[in-house]
């Protein structure tokens, strides 16, 4: 079986390679190369409760100050998720290589907007190439052993739901106007929300 990924992007390609580590075949689709992606322009760091500063920080203190901060609004159990999980993530993304600034051995982390505790971790004030980079290069093992397959320059156009079942998607090559239909289970990671908002953000708006 193969799963059909649309978007390249930080979450997309984290995605392609988890999945890949578990030997599953993974079509990456975007409609730009990764390297063109939002996620590289992210500068401020990722937020993970790893008690290294000395304020006895925890994961329940990173949940309820990211719930605060959304002003109560955010999915409360994915937010309880990413916090219990962000650790793990952070030093999964260090053992790829990302070059979070470090002292003594462990990753330093600073203050930052909507947290009362040092618990973002950062790579000076590139943190989203930083990230991108290492997991562009970890994809690429992947792609050299086949079990990750690009679709660059590929938009998304529809799913293909049978008996109320997504079973595939319909992308078009951009360069050659044409469609393929491709099996599978399909995974969404197509970016923020930049594009409702022109106009209203720094962030680039292209947006499926």
């Amino acid at each position: 079986m193969q799963i059909n990924i649309i978007g390249a992007g930080l979450s997309g390609l984290s995605a392609a390679i988890r999945l890949a580590e578990h030997n599953m075949q993974v079509n990456l689709i975007s409609a730009q190369p990764s390297a063109r992606a939002q996620s590289v322009l992210a500068e401020g760091g990722i937020n993970g409760a790893l008690n290294v500063m000395g304020e006895a920080d925890t994961t329940a203190e990173h949940a309820a100050d990211t719930k605060k901060a959304g002003v109560y609004i955010a999915d409360e159990k994915a937010v309880d998720a990413l916090c219990e999980h962000a650790p793990d993530i952070l030093e999964w993304l260090a053992g790829l290589g990302v070059p979070f600034n470090m002292e003594n051995g462990h990753i330093i982390q600073r203050n930052f907007g909507g947290q009362k505790k040092k618990r973002t971790a950062f790579a000076k004030s590139s943190t989203g190439k930083a990230l991108m980079n290492a997991l562009i290069d970890e994809a690429r093992k992947y792609e050299d052993g086949g079990l990750i397959r690009r679709y660059p320059h590929h938009e998304f156009v529809s799913l293909q739901i049978r008996q109320e079942k997504c079973e595939g998607v319909r992308i078009r090559d951009t360069f050659r106007d044409e469609c393929i239909n491709l099996e599978g289970p399909v995974i969404l990671a197509c970016g923020g929300l930049n594009g409702f908002f022109p106009g209203k953000t720094t962030g680039t708006v292209p947006n499926t």
